[in-house]
């Protein structure tokens, strides 16, 4: 469920099931571009610890990894080749 006014955040509610899932509302995920196995992080408000914000993870495992293969480069071209498939299957 939504709520908006002129100026003002978008706010939805969902529920946390009894195993912890939370599903978002579809207007969140298509605004945000989420699909099925997004990560997100949850970060957990030191001001306030009873709010939380939720954020998509920009993995780009390639960079994160540059600079410390000693091999020459075999791990990355393994690396690159698993970013590829998993470009294919939508990921």
């Amino acid at each position: 469920m939504s709520r908006k006014t002129a100026g003002k955040p978008e706010v939805y509610t969902t529920t946390v099931s009894s195993r912890g899932q939370v599903v978002l509302p579809s207007p969140v995920r298509r605004k945000l571009g989420l699909r099925k196995g997004t990560r997100i992080s949850i970060v957990i408000e030191k001001e306030n610890e009873k709010r939380m914000v939720l954020c998509p993870v920009e993995n780009d495992v390639i960079r994160e990894l540059r600079g410390i293969l000693k091999d020459g480069g075999k791990a990355l071209d393994i690396l690159q080749e698993e970013r590829r498939r998993d470009r294919e299957r939508g990921r």
